[in-house]
């Protein structure tokens, strides 16, 4: 009986550059899959914060992953030695080179890229099925059979190019071109007649708010409707049903909407108490969130002027609720975090199969690689489950999961185990949606701070002081909980009529020796000088005034100067988001810096500079001047009481960040959210949705 031939053992390594190659490859595959995973991490973090430098590092590390792991799978094919191991690390590369792609998108043109992304992706595709068969056909060749991989790794490969297909449609459908598509049925269907006639509503119960939460994708225009076959209608067929001359008649998927009356209509135990407010409030962040993408279009708000707009903030968002500052703000939190769940399921399962497989054939001999094999396999196991758990926890699934309770009474009426497990998948948190901090810029503190040569270097490259002084950030603090009551009592104070400070100043009845604060300063610019008056003043009151002793005073102190300083960083940092164009702001700042760097320069300590300057009389048409004529004003010759003197400034600024937050320029939110977003874009989108876009170019309506 002839035996059978005994396949030959795998090649060994036969000279040390042999083995240098191969220790190459390994080091490469793992510093690309660090590399990416870094990705998938802080691509995640990076809507958190505005650093410069962590969103310098995902674009430094997006840029070299593509060509890094290019050339690893490069050097496998030309290494000569074939191992079980190279086609699984080829493939798991290449399968988280394509799922950073979309995590990495910190600009508004990278969504627009998606077709180039599409090209990408093809080429991968192509270049795993080559890198997978030219293995496979080289572990013949060399009389190895890995039998136990192959299976699974032609899963995982096939998952894989789902993903990428997914991945590419969800970049498509939030591209400039499609949200306008999209984005046009909503302004379609607030323009219907049951959205601008006014029935009877009540902003606490929702009644008469038909904001869609979800299925809008059900609504078709008219204009679609007659261009279908009478084949795919069967109500277009029968002339006894005809269709409503409304662009959203009675057709039959328009049931299939979920609004936000509907959602506070149901009384399912899911949706009832403390737990389900917050349920039915993400519900409503979804709603707004794709009313408010209509400003970001370019759409007019129909409803903008409707009483029962008006009412929706002020007289439900502003007012229910014990806290009713918290609500509201965290209603907007969730609105601008909206800016496929089976395949992580199937590729985390199909990653721990193969986990299991490669450890119960550690010892193989041809498995010197397996190790790395497992490290590789393992990371990318606890980034399917990392993306899972976002799923989960984002605000889509929640609401289509609410979704589904709604429309199956089964599930209201009954307390089975399915209501508890849809209560635990609806109490998973996501990460927080924004970096919830205000930056912090104080003028008269960052003079001086920056070394010669970055001084040197900024004014030969750019020779603008307002630039120099971006070289230089101030802190961020915490948004507290008292600067967002003093914005919504000055709101609430405004009725939407919002000025620049002079309400306030009328209200503590100090306007009459402070005309010129506010309304008597030149139109142009007007904001930016407004502004840097107000924050010399304010920084001079804090940092003298000594009478200072009760709490409440101390609040108001805490409240003025972060928002004094606010404004700042906004002035320095995000001037796009401000009324007055950067063409007029920045060389008013450049003017104010320049002089507070001659006068000031000398000393280092801030409380020594403001002593200077109370102590200055220069030019009375100088801002710093000004601003400390103000601070004289309100520290010793109008306001003498401290409480009086504090509550007027943080009521000052309170109602100044109100004034400065009405903008048309859409876009340049939608650029600061992808980048840590700013706490005025929070205050734009509320009031857009009390229909406040405009703000009053004099005094108040009417005296407070």
């Amino acid at each position: 009986m002839s035996l059978a031939p005994t396949p030959p053992p795998s090649p060994a390594p036969s000279t040390k550059h042999c083995k240098d190659n191969v220790i190459r490859v390994e080091a490469l595959a793992i510093l690309a899959i660090v590399a990416m995973f870094l990705l998938h991490v802080l691509g995640s973090l990076r809507r958190r914060s505005s650093n410069s430098h962590l969103h310098g590092i995902v674009k430094v590390v997006d840029t070299l992953s593509y060509p890094l792991v290019s050339y690893t799978i490069g050097q496998m094919r030309s290494s000569g030695w074939y191992y079980d191991d190279f086609s699984v690390w080829a493939v798991f590369l290449l399968l988280l080179l394509g799922s950073t792609d979309n995590l990495t998108a910190c600009r508004l043109g990278d969504i627009d890229n998606w077709k180039s992304i599409y090209v990408k992706h093809l080429f991968k595709a192509f270049l795993v099925v080559s890198i997978v068969v030219d293995v496979k056909f080289s572990d013949h060749k060399n009389g190895q059979d890995p039998h136990y991989l192959w299976p699974v790794l032609t899963a995982i490969l096939f998952v894989g190019v789902i993903k990428w297909y997914w991945r590419i449609a969800s970049m498509r459908m939030v591209s400039k071109s499609n949200l306008s598509k999209n984005v046009t049925v909503i302004a379609d269907y607030m323009l219907h007649v049951e959205n601008l006639v006014e029935p009877p509503f009540d902003p606490v119960t929702m009644e008469g708010y038909r904001y869609i939460a979800a299925g809008e994708k059900y609504l078709c225009r008219e204009d679609d409707l007659k261009k279908k076959k009478a084949t795919t209608s069967r109500f277009l067929r029968r002339p006894a049903k005809k269709v409503t001359p409304s662009i959203f008649g009675r057709h039959p998927k328009i049931n299939k909407l979920t609004t936000v009356e509907e959602i506070w209509q149901c009384t399912g135990n899911l949706l009832l108490h403390d737990r389900g407010i917050l349920l039915k409030d993400i519900c409503l962040s979804m709603a707004l969130s794709k009313m408010l993408n209509r400003r970001f279009a370019g759409f007019k708000l129909s409803e903008a002027g409707l009483e029962k707009t008006h009412d929706f903030v002020f007289g439900g968002l502003l007012t229910s609720g014990e806290k009713p500052h918290q609500r509201v703000f965290r209603v907007i939190e969730e609105e601008l975090a909206f800016y496929a769940l089976c395949l992580p399921i199937i590729m985390f399962g199909l990653c721990s199969w193969l986990t299991y497989e490669l450890v119960q054939h550690r010892h193989d001999p041809d498995a010197s690689l397996r190790d790395a094999t497992i490290f590789i396999t393992v990371v990318l196991a606890f980034l399917e489950a990392y993306q899972l758990y976002l799923y989960i926890a984002s605000g889509w699934f929640k609401v289509s999961l609410i979704r589904s309770y709604i429309s199956s009474p089964f599930l209201q009426r009954s307390r089975c185990c399915i209501e508890k497990i849809m209560s635990l998948l609806l109490r998973s948190k996501a990460i927080h949606p924004w970096k919830d901090t205000l930056g912090q810029y104080c003028l008269l503190e960052k003079l001086g701070h920056q070394r010669r040569s970055k001084n040197f270097l900024l004014e030969s490259t750019i020779g603008s002081r307002c630039r120099k002084a971006k070289a230089e950030r101030g802190n961020s603090v915490k948004l507290s909980e008292n600067v967002k009551k003093a914005i919504v009592d000055s709101l609430l104070r405004s009725n939407g009529h919002l000025t620049n400070g002079i309400t306030s100043l009328q209200k503590n009845s100090v306007h009459a020796q402070l005309p010129w604060a506010c309304d008597a300063i030149a139109s142009d610019g007007m904001v930016t000088r407004t502004i840097l008056l107000w924050h010399i003043a304010t920084t001079l009151c804090k940092q003298l005034d000594d009478q200072v002793k009760d709490m409440d005073t101390v609040t108001r102190v805490e409240t003025a100067s972060t928002l004094s300083q606010y404004c700042m960083h906004l002035l320095v940092f995000a001037p796009n988001l401000l009324p007055d164009h950067s063409s007029i702001s920045e060389p008013i700042l450049d003017q104010a810096i320049v002089e507070a760097g001659e006068l000031l320069g000398k000393h280092n300590k801030l409380e020594d500079r403001c002593r200077e300057l109370m102590e200055h009389s220069g030019d009375e048409a100088s801002l710093l001047t000004q601003g400390a004529q103000l601070a004289k004003h309100l520290l010793k010759d109008i306001i003498k009481d401290p409480t009086l003197r504090w509550k007027v400034l943080s009521e000052f600024w309170a109602e100044m960040m109100l004034y400065v937050s009405p903008s048309d320029d859409a876009r340049a939110h939608l650029e600061a959210l992808a980048k840590g977003g700013e706490f005025i874009t929070h205050i734009w989108a509320l009031l857009t949705h009390a229909g406040v876009l405009k703000r009053w170019p004099k005094g108040p309506k009417h005296t407070v």
